[in-house]
Protein backbone atom coordinates (compact mmCIF):
# COMPACT_ATOMS: atom_id res chain seq x y z
CA UNK A 1 0.00 0.00 0.00
CA UNK A 2 2.46 2.04 0.95
CA UNK A 3 4.87 1.72 -2.71
CA UNK A 4 1.23 2.69 -4.39
CA UNK A 5 1.07 5.96 -2.39
CA UNK A 6 4.82 6.68 -3.24
CA UNK A 7 4.27 5.68 -6.88
CA UNK A 8 0.91 8.21 -7.20
CA UNK A 9 3.38 10.83 -5.18
CA UNK A 10 6.44 10.58 -7.64
CA UNK A 11 4.17 10.32 -10.57
CA UNK A 12 2.00 13.56 -9.48
CA UNK A 13 5.37 15.43 -8.94
CA UNK A 14 6.42 14.82 -12.07
CA UNK A 15 3.23 15.78 -13.80
CA UNK A 16 3.15 18.98 -12.09
CA UNK A 17 7.00 19.29 -12.24
CA UNK A 18 6.51 19.18 -16.80
CA UNK A 19 3.27 21.12 -16.92
CA UNK A 20 4.30 24.26 -15.53
CA UNK A 21 7.55 24.28 -17.50
CA UNK A 22 5.68 25.03 -21.03
CA UNK A 23 2.37 25.69 -22.37
CA UNK A 24 1.41 23.26 -24.85
CA UNK A 25 -1.19 23.59 -27.71
CA UNK A 26 -1.08 20.27 -30.02
CA UNK A 27 -2.37 18.68 -33.06
CA UNK A 28 -5.93 17.69 -31.53
CA UNK A 29 -8.69 19.60 -29.29
CA UNK A 30 -10.79 17.96 -27.05
CA UNK A 31 -14.23 20.19 -27.01
CA UNK A 32 -16.42 19.59 -23.75
CA UNK A 33 -19.33 20.32 -23.02
CA UNK A 34 -19.91 20.80 -19.18
CA UNK A 35 -22.75 23.70 -19.53
CA UNK A 36 -20.63 25.64 -21.97
CA UNK A 37 -18.71 24.40 -24.39
CA UNK A 38 -14.67 24.68 -24.00
CA UNK A 39 -12.19 23.78 -26.31
CA UNK A 40 -8.82 22.03 -24.64
CA UNK A 41 -6.36 21.38 -27.41
CA UNK A 42 -3.19 20.08 -25.76
CA UNK A 43 -3.11 16.69 -27.38
CA UNK A 44 -0.73 14.95 -29.22
CA UNK A 45 -2.71 12.23 -31.07
CA UNK A 46 -6.44 11.28 -31.15
CA UNK A 47 -6.32 8.27 -28.52
CA UNK A 48 -5.26 10.86 -25.80
CA UNK A 49 -7.95 13.08 -26.79
CA UNK A 50 -10.26 10.39 -26.91
CA UNK A 51 -9.13 9.07 -23.45
CA UNK A 52 -10.35 11.96 -22.04
CA UNK A 53 -13.71 12.26 -23.47
CA UNK A 54 -14.64 8.75 -22.28
CA UNK A 55 -12.98 9.27 -18.89
CA UNK A 56 -16.16 11.30 -17.43
CA UNK A 57 -16.40 14.72 -19.96
CA UNK A 58 -18.70 14.99 -22.05
CA UNK A 59 -17.92 16.07 -25.49
CA UNK A 60 -15.91 15.10 -28.71
CA UNK A 61 -12.22 15.26 -30.07
CA UNK A 62 -11.65 17.37 -33.66
CA UNK A 63 -8.40 18.57 -35.23
CA UNK A 64 -6.92 21.39 -33.96
CA UNK A 65 -7.37 24.78 -36.50
CA UNK A 66 -4.67 26.31 -35.20
CA UNK A 67 -2.08 23.81 -35.28
CA UNK A 68 1.12 24.45 -37.42
CA UNK A 69 3.13 21.07 -37.09
CA UNK A 70 6.14 20.78 -34.78
CA UNK A 71 8.82 23.03 -35.75
CA UNK A 72 11.71 21.23 -37.57
CA UNK A 73 15.01 22.42 -38.44
CA UNK A 74 15.75 21.63 -42.09
CA UNK A 75 18.00 19.49 -42.92
CA UNK A 76 21.84 20.72 -43.67
CA UNK A 77 23.06 20.27 -46.97
CA UNK A 78 25.02 17.30 -48.05
CA UNK A 79 26.92 17.59 -51.08
CA UNK A 80 27.44 13.90 -52.61
CA UNK A 81 31.10 12.87 -53.60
Amino acid sequence: MLRIVLVIGVFAVAQLASSAARAYEGPWCALRNLGDLSEDCQYRTFEECRATIVAGIRGFCNPNPRWQGDLVAPRPYRRAY
